[in-house]
């Protein structure tokens, strides 16, 4: 159970530290509240206990180029939107 607790206190806080430091690059001013935090802490704390440890770091990287992903897209959107603007 400690290895739960730990793992799950371990995925949900990095997770809320990568959503906030992509929140903020992405310039969003107001957000709902982030409930991929504690589904990331549950599975972290679930494969930390059933499969190994070292699942955590592994579920957070695959986050993070989630996030990275997610960003880059975003910012193509927003190049695409004002070459548009830009035309008319």
């Amino acid at each position: 159970m400690k290895t739960f607790a730990l793992h799950f206190a371990m995925g949900a806080t990095g997770s809320l530290l990568l959503f906030l430091i992509f929140t903020r690059l992405s310039g969003t001013k107001s957000f709902s509240a982030p409930f991929q935090i504690v589904i990331i802490g549950l599975a972290c704390g679930a494969l930390a206990h059933f499969m190994s440890p070292w699942a955590t770091p592994a579920v957070l990287l695959f986050y993070l180029g989630s996030c990275i992903q997610e960003l880059r897209l975003e910012r193509e959107m927003a190049r695409q939107a004002a070459e548009k603007n830009a035309k008319e």
